[in-house]
Order: structure tokens, then C-alpha cells, then sequence
């Protein structure tokens, strides 16, 4: 038996299984990814009032 035949059980179609992400990692991911974007709309509503101002 060599290394590549046992190293992995293989998934049911023959590629290697990978070990599932936990839920709250997706969750945290999720929550990141809207408080980015939600710090970018303020960026942007900032910049639009900073300009109108300017001028």
C-alpha cells in the first residue's frame, strides 16, 4: 500500500475529502463582510457632505 492510496479517504466521485468549515466561521465571515460594507457607505456619504461643503 503506498501513501497515496491511504493518505485520504476519498469522497464518493474520487477527490479527497475536505474537512468542513464550522458554522460560525461563516457567520463571522458573513458579519465582517456587512460591516465592511456598511463602513463604506459611510465613507462615501462622509466624502459626498465633505465635498459639498467644500464648494
Amino acid at each position: 500500500m503506498s501513501l497515496e492510496e491511504g493518505a485520504s479517504s476519498p469522497e464518493p466521485d474520487g477527490g479527497p475529502s475536505s474537512p468542513s468549515v464550522p458554522w460560525h466561521f461563516k457567520l463571522m465571515v458573513v458579519l465582517a463582510a456587512l460591516y465592511v460594507g456598511w463602513r463604506l457607505v459611510q465613507m462615501i456619504g462622509w466624502i459626498i457632505d465633505w465635498l459639498a461643503n467644500r464648494f
